[in-house]
């Protein structure tokens, strides 16, 4: 699965009033981990699923999504007994 490091601008006068916190669990239930919140640039660092990315968007209250970067996220393999 593709993964990528995201940061996320929050609108903090967004339309549904939805605060910071607000925001980064709706960003959590995508599937993604919230890394950091800065509640004084409104500021989120997540960790999310390269294609949630859209619907992080798209999110009320999102005004900005930047990808970090992006990186190839295997399963572990089981280790092998000896």
């Amino acid at each position: 699965m593709w993964m990528s490091d995201i940061l996320i601008l929050v609108n903090k006068q967004n339309v549904d009033h939805n605060s910071l916190l607000d925001i980064a669990a709706a960003i959590a239930d995508t599937g993604a981990s919230v890394v950091s919140v800065d509640t004084e640039l409104f500021a989120i660092e997540a960790a999310a699923p390269s294609d949630a990315i859209a619907t992080i968007s798209a999110m009320e209250g999102v005004s900005y999504v930047r990808c970090v970067f992006s990186y190839l996220c295997e399963g572990r393999t089981p280790a092998h007994a000896a």
